[in-house]
């Protein structure tokens, strides 16, 4: 069966590029403020919760790059918009996962530190 092709308007393409600008500066500040608490690291005694912050930031910096770029895609080619959306929407996918297990880490982190505060 032949897909139908789908080409988004210059209005939807404007609104796309601007979300991919913005994934892809978020990206790249998450990244460097990863890299900057590795080099934080580096220069002193490392952390497990410093390791923990500096490989989230640089995942999800990463995540959001390519994402931004996916999303870049769809505005800057003809007849694979969708296929481009749902690489980009796949990514954002990734995205939420990690940050749905850190925060679940995080709680069990601290309920863990909380119950050995009261013990």
């Amino acid at each position: 069966m032949v897909k139908p092709r789908y080409e988004f308007d210059e209005e939807q393409n404007a609104v796309i590029e601007r979300l991919a600008v913005r994934l892809r500066l978020i990206g790249v500040i998450c990244f460097v403020i990863g890299l900057i608490v590795l080099l934080m690291m580096a220069m002193r005694t490392a952390s497990l919760v410093a390791i923990i912050v500096a490989g989230l930031a640089i995942s999800f910096g990463a995540l959001a790059v390519y994402a931004g770029r996916a999303f870049q895609k769809i505005t800057t080619t003809q007849t694979r918009d969708i296929e481009h959306l749902m690489e980009a929407l796949s990514t954002l996918v990734r995205i939420y996962n990690i940050q749905i297990a850190a925060i679940i880490f995080g709680a069990v982190a601290l309920a863990y530190a909380v119950w050995n505060l009261w013990n």
